[in-house]
């Protein structure tokens, strides 16, 4: 058997192809993709998220929604990286799972449904008329957050009535709750 047999030598020369001869001629092109866009992403007037026509369900899928969506001159989108997707909102896309009472700094937090925590101040408190249910403004004042049982129990337990007029009592501080 005097040398290699010539099936060998074949796969001799693809492997000095693929070391470093012509990698260009044996390896595809690297294609960098993204994560397709789902269209139709909406929250609705009660806050429940849909994808097309379809609820979405997965909690896990829209606590990573709502921590990232952003709100800019041109709208409400999901932000992943340079990637986003444009979100229609008719109503609040954020629930408040608790309100925390700091009575030493006189102030009062929302805790919300996507981990994050938000100080309320006059002006963002209110009833919404349509629904009879109380809500309050996050993230700047651009989206709104609608308050769980829970969260609602809390401020009916902490409001007061002067009045026509109802405030959160902190403290010696009042907090206006519209209606």
């Amino acid at each position: 058997m005097g040398g290699p047999q010539p099936h060998y030598r074949a796969l001799a020369h693809e492997a000095d192809d693929i070391v470093g001869r012509r990698p260009s001629a044996i390896l595809p092109p690297i294609v960098v993709s993204y994560w397709a866009l789902p269209e139709g992403l909406r929250v609705l007037p009660d806050g429940a998220w849909r994808v097309g026509g379809f609820p979405i369900l997965h909690l896990p899928s829209l606590r990573l929604l709502k921590a990232h969506l952003f709100f800019d001159e041109d709208g409400a989108f999901i932000a992943d990286g340079a990637q986003r997707m444009p979100v229609v909102i008719e109503g609040p896309p954020f629930e408040v799972v608790s309100l925390v009472l700091d009575r030493e700094r006189e102030e009062v937090r929302a805790v919300l449904d996507d981990g994050t925590e938000e100080r309320l101040d006059g002006g963002s408190l209110g009833m919404n008329e349509e629904t009879g249910r109380f809500e309050c403004r996050v993230r700047g004042g651009r989206a709104r957050a609608v308050f769980s049982r829970a969260a609602h129990q809390v401020l009916l337990d902490n409001a007061v009535q002067e009045g026509r007029v109802f405030h959160l009592r902190i403290g010696g501080r009042r907090i206006p709750i519209a209606t």
